[in-house]
Protein backbone atom coordinates (compact mmCIF):
# COMPACT_ATOMS: atom_id res chain seq x y z
CA UNK A 1 0.00 0.00 0.00
CA UNK A 2 0.92 3.66 -0.23
CA UNK A 3 3.64 4.86 2.14
CA UNK A 4 1.94 8.25 2.59
CA UNK A 5 1.56 9.18 6.25
CA UNK A 6 -0.46 12.39 5.91
CA UNK A 7 -3.54 11.43 3.92
CA UNK A 8 -5.83 13.98 2.33
CA UNK A 9 -9.15 14.82 3.94
CA UNK A 10 -10.91 13.10 1.04
CA UNK A 11 -9.28 9.79 1.94
CA UNK A 12 -10.87 10.01 5.38
CA UNK A 13 -14.22 10.88 3.84
CA UNK A 14 -14.11 7.77 1.65
CA UNK A 15 -13.05 5.54 4.54
CA UNK A 16 -15.91 6.74 6.76
CA UNK A 17 -18.55 6.81 4.01
CA UNK A 18 -19.98 3.30 4.43
CA UNK A 19 -19.04 2.57 0.85
CA UNK A 20 -20.04 5.88 -0.68
CA UNK A 21 -23.26 6.43 1.29
CA UNK A 22 -22.27 9.02 3.87
CA UNK A 23 -25.09 11.46 4.64
CA UNK A 24 -26.34 11.60 1.06
CA UNK A 25 -29.66 9.95 1.86
CA UNK A 26 -30.48 12.56 4.48
CA UNK A 27 -29.12 15.37 2.31
CA UNK A 28 -31.52 14.64 -0.53
CA UNK A 29 -34.62 15.08 1.63
CA UNK A 30 -33.65 17.90 4.02
CA UNK A 31 -35.43 20.61 2.00
CA UNK A 32 -32.30 22.68 1.37
CA UNK A 33 -31.00 23.48 -2.11
CA UNK A 34 -27.37 22.77 -1.21
CA UNK A 35 -25.65 19.74 0.27
CA UNK A 36 -24.89 19.72 3.97
CA UNK A 37 -21.09 19.88 3.82
CA UNK A 38 -18.01 19.41 1.62
CA UNK A 39 -17.87 15.73 2.54
CA UNK A 40 -21.19 15.13 0.79
CA UNK A 41 -20.00 17.20 -2.17
CA UNK A 42 -17.04 14.83 -2.55
CA UNK A 43 -19.07 11.63 -2.15
CA UNK A 44 -21.80 12.63 -4.56
CA UNK A 45 -19.21 12.80 -7.33
CA UNK A 46 -18.83 9.01 -7.16
CA UNK A 47 -22.48 8.91 -8.19
CA UNK A 48 -21.74 11.06 -11.25
CA UNK A 49 -23.22 14.23 -9.75
CA UNK A 50 -21.48 17.57 -9.21
CA UNK A 51 -22.63 20.21 -6.76
CA UNK A 52 -22.46 23.60 -8.48
CA UNK A 53 -23.89 27.09 -8.42
CA UNK A 54 -24.73 29.52 -11.19
CA UNK A 55 -21.60 31.69 -11.24
CA UNK A 56 -23.25 34.30 -13.44
CA UNK A 57 -25.31 35.40 -10.43
CA UNK A 58 -22.91 34.46 -7.65
CA UNK A 59 -21.57 37.96 -7.01
CA UNK A 60 -24.99 39.61 -7.17
CA UNK A 61 -26.46 37.13 -4.72
CA UNK A 62 -23.47 37.37 -2.40
CA UNK A 63 -23.67 41.17 -2.28
CA UNK A 64 -27.40 40.93 -1.62
CA UNK A 65 -26.70 38.39 1.14
CA UNK A 66 -28.89 35.87 -0.65
CA UNK A 67 -28.36 32.14 -0.93
CA UNK A 68 -26.39 31.14 -4.01
CA UNK A 69 -28.22 29.60 -6.98
CA UNK A 70 -27.30 26.02 -6.10
CA UNK A 71 -27.68 23.52 -8.93
CA UNK A 72 -26.30 20.11 -9.87
CA UNK A 73 -24.80 18.56 -12.97
CA UNK A 74 -25.52 14.88 -13.64
CA UNK A 75 -23.08 13.01 -15.88
CA UNK A 76 -24.65 9.92 -17.42
CA UNK A 77 -22.23 7.07 -18.12
CA UNK A 78 -22.42 5.80 -21.72
CA UNK A 79 -19.71 3.18 -22.43
CA UNK A 80 -18.45 3.80 -25.95
CA UNK A 81 -21.03 6.57 -26.33
CA UNK A 82 -23.73 4.24 -27.76
CA UNK A 83 -27.42 4.79 -26.95
CA UNK A 84 -30.66 3.19 -28.11
CA UNK A 85 -33.71 5.17 -29.22
CA UNK A 86 -35.38 4.59 -25.84
CA UNK A 87 -32.28 5.73 -23.99
CA UNK A 88 -32.02 8.91 -26.06
CA UNK A 89 -35.69 9.65 -25.33
CA UNK A 90 -35.06 9.18 -21.61
CA UNK A 91 -32.16 11.63 -21.72
CA UNK A 92 -34.24 14.13 -23.67
CA UNK A 93 -37.05 13.79 -21.14
CA UNK A 94 -34.93 14.35 -18.03
CA UNK A 95 -33.20 17.33 -19.66
CA UNK A 96 -36.61 18.94 -20.15
CA UNK A 97 -38.22 17.91 -16.83
CA UNK A 98 -35.29 18.29 -14.45
CA UNK A 99 -32.50 20.19 -16.25
CA UNK A 100 -32.08 23.36 -18.26
CA UNK A 101 -33.51 21.90 -21.46
CA UNK A 102 -30.18 20.98 -23.05
CA UNK A 103 -28.00 17.89 -23.30
CA UNK A 104 -24.22 18.34 -23.13
CA UNK A 105 -22.11 15.76 -24.98
CA UNK A 106 -18.60 15.29 -23.59
CA UNK A 107 -15.23 14.34 -25.03
CA UNK A 108 -15.47 11.10 -23.02
CA UNK A 109 -18.73 10.17 -24.78
CA UNK A 110 -20.86 10.76 -21.69
CA UNK A 111 -23.97 12.95 -21.56
CA UNK A 112 -24.40 15.71 -18.99
CA UNK A 113 -27.65 17.16 -17.64
CA UNK A 114 -27.14 20.70 -16.36
CA UNK A 115 -29.13 22.92 -14.00
CA UNK A 116 -30.74 20.18 -11.89
CA UNK A 117 -32.17 21.07 -8.48
CA UNK A 118 -31.30 18.79 -5.57
CA UNK A 119 -34.93 17.89 -4.97
CA UNK A 120 -35.13 16.42 -8.49
CA UNK A 121 -32.05 14.16 -8.31
CA UNK A 122 -33.91 11.05 -7.18
CA UNK A 123 -36.67 11.37 -9.78
CA UNK A 124 -34.06 11.95 -12.47
CA UNK A 125 -32.02 8.90 -11.40
CA UNK A 126 -35.13 6.72 -11.31
CA UNK A 127 -36.10 7.71 -14.86
CA UNK A 128 -32.58 6.95 -16.07
CA UNK A 129 -32.68 3.60 -14.27
CA UNK A 130 -35.86 2.67 -16.16
CA UNK A 131 -33.92 3.17 -19.39
CA UNK A 132 -30.93 1.12 -18.10
CA UNK A 133 -28.89 4.29 -17.74
CA UNK A 134 -26.97 5.53 -14.73
CA UNK A 135 -24.65 8.30 -13.60
CA UNK A 136 -22.89 6.03 -11.10
CA UNK A 137 -19.14 6.16 -11.72
CA UNK A 138 -19.45 9.21 -13.97
CA UNK A 139 -16.99 10.86 -11.61
CA UNK A 140 -15.14 9.87 -8.43
CA UNK A 141 -12.00 7.92 -7.70
CA UNK A 142 -12.84 4.94 -9.91
CA UNK A 143 -12.45 3.77 -13.51
CA UNK A 144 -14.47 6.24 -15.56
CA UNK A 145 -16.50 5.95 -18.76
CA UNK A 146 -14.46 4.10 -21.37
CA UNK A 147 -14.01 5.92 -24.68
CA UNK A 148 -14.24 4.02 -27.98
CA UNK A 149 -13.68 5.16 -31.55
CA UNK A 150 -17.15 5.14 -33.20
CA UNK A 151 -15.80 3.10 -36.11
CA UNK A 152 -14.73 0.36 -33.72
CA UNK A 153 -18.15 0.46 -32.09
CA UNK A 154 -19.59 -0.91 -35.33
CA UNK A 155 -17.78 -4.20 -34.60
CA UNK A 156 -19.42 -6.51 -32.02
CA UNK A 157 -16.12 -7.56 -30.44
CA UNK A 158 -15.15 -3.99 -29.52
CA UNK A 159 -18.63 -3.01 -28.42
CA UNK A 160 -18.47 -6.05 -26.15
CA UNK A 161 -15.01 -5.12 -24.87
CA UNK A 162 -16.26 -1.69 -23.79
CA UNK A 163 -19.21 -3.27 -21.99
CA UNK A 164 -16.91 -5.81 -20.35
CA UNK A 165 -14.59 -3.06 -19.07
CA UNK A 166 -17.57 -1.10 -17.74
CA UNK A 167 -19.01 -4.14 -15.95
CA UNK A 168 -15.68 -5.36 -14.60
CA UNK A 169 -14.67 -2.04 -13.04
CA UNK A 170 -18.08 -0.87 -11.84
CA UNK A 171 -17.91 -0.59 -8.02
CA UNK A 172 -19.82 -3.30 -6.19
CA UNK A 173 -21.40 -1.03 -3.61
CA UNK A 174 -25.17 -0.65 -3.99
CA UNK A 175 -25.07 2.87 -2.55
CA UNK A 176 -26.27 4.50 -5.78
CA UNK A 177 -29.35 2.31 -6.05
CA UNK A 178 -30.17 2.80 -2.39
CA UNK A 179 -29.65 6.55 -2.21
CA UNK A 180 -30.87 7.67 -5.65
CA UNK A 181 -33.15 4.97 -7.04
CA UNK A 182 -35.24 4.26 -3.97
CA UNK A 183 -33.70 1.24 -2.24
CA UNK A 184 -33.46 0.79 1.50
CA UNK A 185 -30.48 2.45 3.15
CA UNK A 186 -28.53 -0.42 4.59
CA UNK A 187 -24.97 -1.70 4.32
CA UNK A 188 -24.95 -5.45 3.97
CA UNK A 189 -22.24 -7.20 5.95
CA UNK A 190 -21.68 -9.35 2.86
CA UNK A 191 -21.08 -6.33 0.63
CA UNK A 192 -17.40 -6.26 -0.24
CA UNK A 193 -15.79 -3.89 -2.65
CA UNK A 194 -13.48 -5.08 -5.43
CA UNK A 195 -9.97 -5.80 -4.21
CA UNK A 196 -8.56 -3.59 -6.99
CA UNK A 197 -10.43 -0.66 -5.39
CA UNK A 198 -10.23 -1.49 -1.71
CA UNK A 199 -12.24 0.33 0.94
CA UNK A 200 -11.04 3.79 -0.12
CA UNK A 201 -11.10 3.21 -3.89
CA UNK A 202 -8.39 4.81 -6.06
CA UNK A 203 -6.31 7.89 -5.26
CA UNK A 204 -8.18 9.71 -8.05
CA UNK A 205 -9.87 9.00 -11.38
CA UNK A 206 -8.68 6.43 -13.92
CA UNK A 207 -9.43 6.80 -17.64
CA UNK A 208 -9.39 4.26 -20.47
CA UNK A 209 -9.72 4.83 -24.23
CA UNK A 210 -9.70 2.53 -27.26
CA UNK A 211 -8.48 3.94 -30.57
CA UNK A 212 -9.01 2.67 -34.10
CA UNK A 213 -5.69 1.39 -35.48
CA UNK A 214 -6.02 3.76 -38.45
CA UNK A 215 -6.87 7.02 -36.65
CA UNK A 216 -6.79 8.66 -33.25
CA UNK A 217 -10.08 10.47 -32.64
CA UNK A 218 -10.01 9.38 -28.96
CA UNK A 219 -6.59 10.92 -28.20
CA UNK A 220 -5.35 7.56 -26.98
CA UNK A 221 -2.08 8.95 -25.56
CA UNK A 222 -3.97 11.24 -23.16
CA UNK A 223 -5.40 8.52 -20.91
CA UNK A 224 -4.24 6.41 -18.00
CA UNK A 225 -4.65 3.37 -20.25
CA UNK A 226 -5.01 3.46 -24.03
CA UNK A 227 -5.68 0.45 -26.25
CA UNK A 228 -5.08 0.15 -29.99
CA UNK A 229 -6.24 -3.14 -31.61
CA UNK A 230 -3.46 -5.16 -33.20
CA UNK A 231 -2.87 -8.72 -34.40
CA UNK A 232 0.36 -10.25 -33.12
CA UNK A 233 2.12 -12.71 -35.47
CA UNK A 234 2.15 -15.48 -32.85
CA UNK A 235 -0.34 -14.41 -30.16
CA UNK A 236 -3.20 -13.41 -32.44
CA UNK A 237 -5.70 -10.59 -31.76
CA UNK A 238 -5.06 -8.19 -28.95
CA UNK A 239 -4.03 -4.60 -28.45
CA UNK A 240 -1.16 -2.24 -28.02
CA UNK A 241 -1.35 -0.98 -24.44
CA UNK A 242 -0.36 2.63 -23.74
CA UNK A 243 -0.08 3.82 -20.14
CA UNK A 244 0.54 6.93 -18.11
CA UNK A 245 -1.10 9.66 -20.16
CA UNK A 246 -2.92 12.60 -18.63
CA UNK A 247 -3.31 16.29 -19.43
CA UNK A 248 -4.54 17.94 -16.25
CA UNK A 249 -2.30 20.21 -14.22
CA UNK A 250 -2.50 23.02 -11.69
CA UNK A 251 -1.16 26.56 -11.85
CA UNK A 252 -0.62 26.44 -8.09
CA UNK A 253 1.38 23.21 -8.16
CA UNK A 254 4.63 23.30 -10.23
CA UNK A 255 4.99 19.54 -9.84
CA UNK A 256 1.98 18.89 -12.06
CA UNK A 257 2.21 18.62 -15.83
CA UNK A 258 0.63 17.23 -18.97
CA UNK A 259 2.07 13.91 -20.12
CA UNK A 260 1.71 11.59 -23.10
CA UNK A 261 1.22 7.91 -22.44
CA UNK A 262 4.03 5.43 -23.17
CA UNK A 263 3.84 2.17 -25.06
CA UNK A 264 3.77 -0.71 -22.56
CA UNK A 265 3.59 -3.41 -25.21
CA UNK A 266 1.18 -5.88 -26.81
CA UNK A 267 -1.37 -7.86 -24.79
CA UNK A 268 -3.52 -10.65 -26.20
CA UNK A 269 -7.31 -10.27 -26.06
CA UNK A 270 -7.65 -13.02 -23.49
CA UNK A 271 -5.37 -11.15 -21.09
CA UNK A 272 -6.54 -7.54 -21.51
CA UNK A 273 -8.87 -7.31 -18.51
CA UNK A 274 -6.32 -8.93 -16.21
CA UNK A 275 -3.58 -6.53 -17.36
CA UNK A 276 -5.81 -3.47 -16.96
CA UNK A 277 -6.76 -4.70 -13.49
CA UNK A 278 -3.08 -5.01 -12.60
CA UNK A 279 -2.50 -1.43 -13.76
CA UNK A 280 -5.42 -0.26 -11.61
CA UNK A 281 -3.95 -2.14 -8.63
CA UNK A 282 -0.57 -0.51 -9.18
CA UNK A 283 -2.27 2.88 -9.16
CA UNK A 284 -4.25 1.95 -6.06
CA UNK A 285 -1.06 1.10 -4.20
CA UNK A 286 1.37 3.74 -5.46
CA UNK A 287 -0.79 6.59 -6.74
CA UNK A 288 -0.22 8.71 -3.66
CA UNK A 289 -2.96 9.83 -1.30
CA UNK A 290 -1.39 12.85 0.39
CA UNK A 291 -1.82 15.39 -2.45
CA UNK A 292 -4.79 15.04 -4.82
CA UNK A 293 -3.21 17.36 -7.36
CA UNK A 294 -0.42 14.83 -7.89
CA UNK A 295 -2.42 11.67 -7.26
CA UNK A 296 -2.55 10.57 -10.88
CA UNK A 297 -1.34 7.39 -12.54
CA UNK A 298 0.85 9.35 -14.98
CA UNK A 299 3.16 10.30 -12.12
CA UNK A 300 3.46 6.65 -11.05
CA UNK A 301 4.54 5.71 -14.58
CA UNK A 302 6.92 8.67 -14.80
CA UNK A 303 8.54 7.80 -11.46
CA UNK A 304 8.66 4.05 -12.02
CA UNK A 305 9.72 3.99 -15.67
CA UNK A 306 7.97 1.93 -18.32
CA UNK A 307 10.14 -1.19 -17.87
CA UNK A 308 9.42 -1.32 -14.15
CA UNK A 309 5.69 -0.84 -14.77
CA UNK A 310 5.71 -3.69 -17.30
CA UNK A 311 7.48 -6.03 -14.86
CA UNK A 312 5.06 -5.12 -12.08
CA UNK A 313 2.02 -5.72 -14.29
CA UNK A 314 3.30 -9.10 -15.45
CA UNK A 315 3.96 -10.10 -11.83
CA UNK A 316 0.55 -9.01 -10.57
CA UNK A 317 -1.46 -10.42 -13.46
CA UNK A 318 0.52 -13.50 -14.39
CA UNK A 319 0.08 -12.42 -18.03
CA UNK A 320 2.66 -11.64 -20.68
CA UNK A 321 3.21 -8.14 -22.11
CA UNK A 322 5.11 -8.41 -25.40
CA UNK A 323 7.56 -5.65 -26.28
CA UNK A 324 6.94 -4.68 -29.91
CA UNK A 325 7.08 -1.49 -31.97
CA UNK A 326 4.43 1.06 -30.92
CA UNK A 327 1.51 1.94 -33.20
CA UNK A 328 1.69 4.81 -35.66
CA UNK A 329 -1.69 6.52 -35.88
CA UNK A 330 -3.20 8.91 -38.41
CA UNK A 331 -5.04 12.12 -37.45
CA UNK A 332 -8.40 11.66 -35.80
CA UNK A 333 -11.48 11.57 -38.01
CA UNK A 334 -14.36 13.94 -37.27
CA UNK A 335 -16.95 11.18 -38.04
CA UNK A 336 -19.29 13.71 -39.66
CA UNK A 337 -21.45 13.14 -42.73
CA UNK A 338 -22.84 9.88 -44.10
CA UNK A 339 -20.91 6.60 -44.01
CA UNK A 340 -21.78 2.94 -44.41
CA UNK A 341 -21.12 1.12 -41.15
CA UNK A 342 -19.59 -2.31 -40.70
CA UNK A 343 -22.73 -3.16 -38.69
CA UNK A 344 -25.06 -2.77 -41.69
CA UNK A 345 -26.38 0.64 -40.63
CA UNK A 346 -25.99 3.92 -42.44
CA UNK A 347 -24.42 6.44 -40.07
CA UNK A 348 -24.90 10.20 -40.22
CA UNK A 349 -22.48 12.27 -38.18
CA UNK A 350 -24.18 15.50 -37.09
CA UNK A 351 -22.16 18.45 -35.80
CA UNK A 352 -23.11 19.53 -32.28
CA UNK A 353 -21.23 22.80 -31.72
CA UNK A 354 -19.51 22.69 -28.32
CA UNK A 355 -21.47 19.49 -27.62
CA UNK A 356 -24.63 21.36 -26.60
CA UNK A 357 -27.81 19.73 -27.95
CA UNK A 358 -30.51 22.38 -27.83
CA UNK A 359 -33.41 23.96 -29.67
CA UNK A 360 -32.97 27.49 -30.94
CA UNK A 361 -34.98 29.82 -33.14
CA UNK A 362 -33.71 28.35 -36.38
CA UNK A 363 -31.86 25.16 -35.39
CA UNK A 364 -34.12 22.69 -33.56
CA UNK A 365 -31.69 19.88 -32.90
CA UNK A 366 -33.31 18.41 -29.78
CA UNK A 367 -36.69 18.32 -31.48
CA UNK A 368 -35.28 16.66 -34.58
CA UNK A 369 -33.43 13.97 -32.63
CA UNK A 370 -36.45 13.32 -30.42
CA UNK A 371 -38.67 12.87 -33.47
CA UNK A 372 -36.18 10.49 -34.99
CA UNK A 373 -35.88 8.45 -31.79
CA UNK A 374 -39.65 8.21 -31.41
CA UNK A 375 -39.80 6.28 -34.67
CA UNK A 376 -37.61 3.62 -33.06
CA UNK A 377 -34.86 1.42 -34.42
CA UNK A 378 -32.31 4.21 -34.36
CA UNK A 379 -28.89 4.07 -32.71
CA UNK A 380 -27.08 7.12 -31.36
CA UNK A 381 -23.35 7.45 -30.69
CA UNK A 382 -21.68 10.36 -28.92
CA UNK A 383 -18.29 10.98 -30.54
CA UNK A 384 -15.05 11.91 -28.75
CA UNK A 385 -15.31 15.33 -30.43
CA UNK A 386 -18.67 16.11 -28.77
CA UNK A 387 -20.72 15.43 -31.91
CA UNK A 388 -23.44 12.84 -32.51
CA UNK A 389 -23.77 9.96 -34.96
CA UNK A 390 -27.19 8.59 -35.87
CA UNK A 391 -27.44 5.03 -37.19
CA UNK A 392 -30.41 4.05 -39.38
CA UNK A 393 -31.29 1.48 -42.02
CA UNK A 394 -29.89 2.50 -45.41
CA UNK A 395 -33.42 2.91 -46.80
CA UNK A 396 -34.07 5.66 -44.23
CA UNK A 397 -31.25 7.96 -45.36
CA UNK A 398 -33.54 10.14 -47.50
CA UNK A 399 -35.99 10.53 -44.62
CA UNK A 400 -33.19 11.56 -42.27
CA UNK A 401 -31.84 14.09 -44.78
CA UNK A 402 -35.32 15.62 -44.99
CA UNK A 403 -35.48 15.85 -41.20
CA UNK A 404 -32.11 17.59 -41.13
CA UNK A 405 -33.31 20.22 -43.61
CA UNK A 406 -36.70 20.70 -41.98
CA UNK A 407 -35.19 21.37 -38.56
CA UNK A 408 -32.34 23.55 -39.81
CA UNK A 409 -29.63 21.25 -38.48
CA UNK A 410 -26.00 21.92 -39.19
CA UNK A 411 -24.14 19.52 -41.45
CA UNK A 412 -20.48 18.85 -42.08
CA UNK A 413 -20.51 20.92 -45.27
CA UNK A 414 -22.18 23.88 -43.57
CA UNK A 415 -19.23 24.41 -41.22
CA UNK A 416 -15.70 25.59 -41.85
CA UNK A 417 -12.87 23.08 -41.32
CA UNK A 418 -11.93 24.91 -38.11
CA UNK A 419 -15.49 24.86 -36.74
CA UNK A 420 -15.87 21.17 -37.56
CA UNK A 421 -12.91 20.19 -35.41
CA UNK A 422 -13.13 22.72 -32.57
CA UNK A 423 -13.66 21.45 -29.01
CA UNK A 424 -14.56 23.48 -25.94
CA UNK A 425 -15.21 22.50 -22.34
CA UNK A 426 -18.26 23.78 -20.44
CA UNK A 427 -16.45 26.24 -18.12
CA UNK A 428 -18.55 29.20 -16.92
CA UNK A 429 -21.14 29.61 -15.56
CA UNK A 430 -21.42 26.16 -13.98
CA UNK A 431 -17.99 24.55 -13.63
CA UNK A 432 -16.43 25.39 -10.27
CA UNK A 433 -12.89 24.97 -11.66
CA UNK A 434 -13.25 27.42 -14.54
CA UNK A 435 -11.03 30.47 -14.54
CA UNK A 436 -12.29 31.80 -17.88
CA UNK A 437 -15.02 31.27 -20.45
CA UNK A 438 -14.82 28.42 -22.95
CA UNK A 439 -18.06 27.11 -24.47
CA UNK A 440 -19.67 30.54 -24.65
CA UNK A 441 -16.68 32.24 -26.33
CA UNK A 442 -15.92 29.40 -28.74
CA UNK A 443 -17.81 31.03 -31.67
CA UNK A 444 -15.76 34.21 -31.20
CA UNK A 445 -12.49 32.27 -31.05
CA UNK A 446 -13.36 30.23 -34.14
CA UNK A 447 -14.33 33.36 -36.08
CA UNK A 448 -11.04 35.05 -35.15
CA UNK A 449 -8.99 32.07 -36.29
CA UNK A 450 -10.97 31.83 -39.53
CA UNK A 451 -10.24 35.51 -40.20
CA UNK A 452 -6.53 34.96 -39.56
CA UNK A 453 -6.41 31.99 -41.93
CA UNK A 454 -8.24 33.91 -44.62
CA UNK A 455 -5.86 36.85 -44.24
CA UNK A 456 -2.79 34.63 -44.78
CA UNK A 457 -4.32 32.86 -47.78
CA UNK A 458 -5.30 29.55 -46.12
CA UNK A 459 -9.09 29.92 -45.65
CA UNK A 460 -9.80 26.20 -46.05
CA UNK A 461 -7.11 24.97 -43.68
CA UNK A 462 -7.95 22.34 -41.09
CA UNK A 463 -6.76 23.21 -37.61
CA UNK A 464 -7.45 21.39 -34.37
CA UNK A 465 -8.57 24.19 -32.06
CA UNK A 466 -9.43 23.55 -28.42
CA UNK A 467 -10.51 25.90 -25.67
CA UNK A 468 -10.37 25.21 -21.96
CA UNK A 469 -11.53 27.35 -19.08
CA UNK A 470 -8.74 26.04 -16.86
CA UNK A 471 -5.70 23.74 -17.10
CA UNK A 472 -7.54 20.57 -16.00
CA UNK A 473 -7.78 19.34 -19.57
CA UNK A 474 -11.42 18.36 -20.18
CA UNK A 475 -11.19 19.55 -23.79
CA UNK A 476 -7.78 17.87 -24.12
CA UNK A 477 -6.35 21.25 -25.09
CA UNK A 478 -2.75 20.22 -24.43
CA UNK A 479 -2.81 18.14 -27.64
CA UNK A 480 -4.26 20.79 -29.95
CA UNK A 481 -2.58 22.59 -32.82
CA UNK A 482 -4.05 25.78 -31.37
CA UNK A 483 -5.15 25.81 -27.74
CA UNK A 484 -6.44 28.50 -25.43
CA UNK A 485 -6.24 27.63 -21.74
CA UNK A 486 -7.92 29.94 -19.23
CA UNK A 487 -5.53 31.81 -16.98
CA UNK A 488 -7.64 34.66 -15.58
CA UNK A 489 -11.23 35.73 -16.04
CA UNK A 490 -10.36 37.53 -19.28
CA UNK A 491 -7.08 36.00 -20.50
CA UNK A 492 -5.74 32.71 -21.82
CA UNK A 493 -2.39 31.07 -22.27
CA UNK A 494 -1.89 30.30 -25.96
CA UNK A 495 -0.42 26.91 -26.89
CA UNK A 496 0.63 25.87 -30.40
CA UNK A 497 2.17 22.86 -32.08
CA UNK A 498 0.21 19.85 -30.92
CA UNK A 499 -0.03 17.02 -33.43
CA UNK A 500 -3.16 16.23 -35.46
CA UNK A 501 -2.32 12.61 -34.63
CA UNK A 502 -2.56 13.29 -30.90
CA UNK A 503 0.99 12.14 -30.22
CA UNK A 504 2.68 15.45 -29.35
CA UNK A 505 1.99 18.09 -26.72
CA UNK A 506 1.50 21.72 -27.63
CA UNK A 507 3.92 24.36 -26.35
CA UNK A 508 2.96 27.63 -24.71
CA UNK A 509 3.91 30.59 -26.92
CA UNK A 510 2.19 33.45 -25.06
CA UNK A 511 0.79 34.03 -21.58
CA UNK A 512 -2.36 35.90 -20.61
CA UNK A 513 -3.63 36.66 -24.11
CA UNK A 514 -7.01 38.38 -24.32
CA UNK A 515 -9.50 37.33 -26.96
CA UNK A 516 -9.08 40.77 -28.49
CA UNK A 517 -5.33 40.17 -28.75
CA UNK A 518 -5.52 36.63 -30.13
CA UNK A 519 -5.29 37.64 -33.78
CA UNK A 520 -2.16 39.71 -33.20
CA UNK A 521 -0.34 36.82 -31.53
CA UNK A 522 -1.53 34.07 -33.88
CA UNK A 523 -1.18 35.84 -37.24
CA UNK A 524 2.65 35.75 -37.47
CA UNK A 525 2.65 31.99 -36.92
CA UNK A 526 -0.05 31.37 -39.51
CA UNK A 527 1.64 33.71 -41.97
CA UNK A 528 4.92 31.81 -41.65
CA UNK A 529 3.10 28.48 -42.07
CA UNK A 530 1.38 29.74 -45.22
CA UNK A 531 4.74 30.64 -46.79
CA UNK A 532 7.32 28.30 -45.25
CA UNK A 533 5.48 25.01 -44.74
CA UNK A 534 6.37 21.91 -46.66
CA UNK A 535 3.85 20.22 -48.94
CA UNK A 536 0.97 18.83 -46.90
CA UNK A 537 2.53 19.91 -43.61
CA UNK A 538 -0.05 20.59 -40.90
CA UNK A 539 0.09 23.75 -38.83
CA UNK A 540 1.00 21.81 -35.69
CA UNK A 541 3.78 19.92 -37.43
CA UNK A 542 5.16 23.16 -38.87
CA UNK A 543 5.20 24.90 -35.50
CA UNK A 544 6.94 21.91 -33.97
CA UNK A 545 9.51 21.77 -36.77
CA UNK A 546 10.48 25.44 -36.70
CA UNK A 547 10.38 25.53 -32.92
CA UNK A 548 7.79 27.27 -30.78
CA UNK A 549 9.30 29.21 -27.92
Amino acid sequence: MSLDTALTHEEGVKAASQRLRGRLGEDLVDGRRALSDPDSEHLIKFHGIYAQDDRDVRRTRTLAKEELEYIFMVRVVVPGGRLSSDQWLALDEVAERFGNGTLRLTTRQAVQIHGVWKGSLRDLASRLHEATLSSFGGCGDVVRNTVLCPRLGEHPEYARLVRDIAAHFRPRTTAYLEVFVGGELAVSVEEREHDFYGETYLPRKFKIAIAHPEENCVDVFAHDVGLVPHVHPTEGPGAHVIVGGGLGRSYQHPGTYARLGEHLGFVADRDLLAVIEALVELYRDEGGRSDRRQARFKYVVADRGIDSVRADVESRSGRRVFVIDPPVLAPGHDHLGWSEGEDGLAWLGLPVPRGRVRDGDTVRQRQALRSLAERGGVEFVVTPRQDLRVGVASLDQTRVDEMVREHGLLTRDSLSPVARRAIACVALPTCSKALAESERVAPEVIATIEEVLAAVGRPDAELDVRISGCPNGCSRAALAEVALVGRTKSTYDLYLGGSPRGDRLAVMVAEKVSLEGLSEVLTPWCARWAVESESGESFGDFVSRVGAS
